[in-house]
């Protein structure tokens, strides 16, 4: 019979290997150690955890000999090439770094190109290991962007951020949107095997536009939002503007440089707005990420709207108005980078 006499410390190793995420294989070696421990016998352990009683007996030779090490599942084959791996490493971080999209087959074909030869399987099996993963494509137009009026933007906006944080303004992001009766596809949970269809329902005049303005940088967050199903003229925005909740303090309203925000109207109305303590800042040409009212927008079209298709002409407006309302009494209050606290 083989005696295993575990130390304190060796008893304390493996209580706490036992709550990590080992293999099933490696948690079932830690109990036989145990139960040696305890003084059970091969037999009894075996018969216990469904081994083969030798199993259990060249499992103890081996903790007894190499200790913690013997727990892990031993790796038949020859050992693996490293210096393959990071040649395969390199060459996909290279080839996902172009400007082009790609299936495993087309990487297969590009890797055979540089003499390294990999199936369609291994390929998705080192993509993994890197952490990559198969994901829709995304529009951005950063390729339009003045980076000098981007970076300056940033610095005022930061600036903003952290008075409206102080209490010396009110900051506030204005913009609007559109909800046709058939929203985007989205995400969402599904049984295995199935899929959620939307049913697809032409707009034909049933299009709910949404014009709201959004102060996150606030003791109280805020979110006020007018819906209407029709176009939007620049009169409307600037009604919005006028009816912003007095404040004792400015109050600045970012605006993107839609052709809605720069006509003629608002133009006019600048300096009587600013006479009211209104005040305006245009961001850059195609500079959305500046914009915080964009996460908002995106929040309420592909979350708070679980029915994503809608018949009546009245629906989708109490749909939209309903989902601002909801997300509306959960807005964070955001705090600037500059006044967050160190980690």
């Amino acid at each position: 019979m083989i005696r295993l006499t575990l130390d304190d410390a060796t008893r304390d190793e493996l209580q706490a290997l036992r709550r990590s995420g080992l293999p099933a294989k490696a948690r079932d070696r830690i109990e036989m150690a145990a139960l040696a421990d305890a003084g059970w016998s091969a037999p009894r352990i075996a018969q216990h955890l469904g081994y083969h009683p030798q199993t259990i007996r060249d499992f103890l030779r081996a903790f007894l000999a190499q200790g913690a090490a013997a727990l892990y599942p031993y790796r038949s084959g020859p050992a693996p090439d490293a210096e393959r791996r990071d040649r395969v490493t390199a060459a996909l971080r290279e080839s996902l770094g172009r400007r082009r999209t790609w299936t495993s087959g087309q990487l297969g074909r590009a890797l055979s190109e540089r003499g390294i030869e990999l199936g369609d399987r291994q390929v998705r099996r080192h993509l993994k290991r890197m952490g990559a993963r198969y994901r829709r494509t995304g529009r951005t137009p950063r390729h339009k962007q003045d980076p000098a009026q981007a970076e300056r933007a940033k610095r005022v906006l930061a600036n903003l951020k952290a008075r409206a944080a102080a209490g010396l303004l009110k900051l506030y992001y204005l913009d609007e949107c559109g909800f046709a009766p058939a929203l985007p596809t989205g995400s969402g949970w599904t049984l295995a095997g199935e899929r959620k269809p939307v049913e697809y329902e032409a707009p034909r005049g049933r299009r709910v536009n949404a014009l709201a303005a959004y102060r996150p940088y606030d003791r109280s967050p805020r979110l006020d939002v007018f819906t209407a199903e029709r176009t939007w003229t620049a009169y409307d925005p600037l009604g919005f503007l006028g009816a912003l909740p007095w404040s004792k303090v400015p109050r600045v309203v970012v605006l993107d440089n839609a052709a809605l925000h720069t006509g003629k109207v608002i133009g006019v109305a600048r300096a009587r707005l600013a006479r009211r303590g209104i005040y305006l800042y245009f961001l850059p040409p195609y500079s959305p990420e500046l914009d915080e009212i964009e996460p908002v927008f995106r929040q309420v079209k592909y979350h708070e709207m679980p029915t994503r298709s809608y018949t009546t002409r009245l629906d989708p407006r109490e749909a939209v108005e309903g989902a601002f309302a909801d997300y509306g009494q959960r807005l964070p209050r955001k705090c600037p980078e500059r006044l967050r606290p160190a980690a």
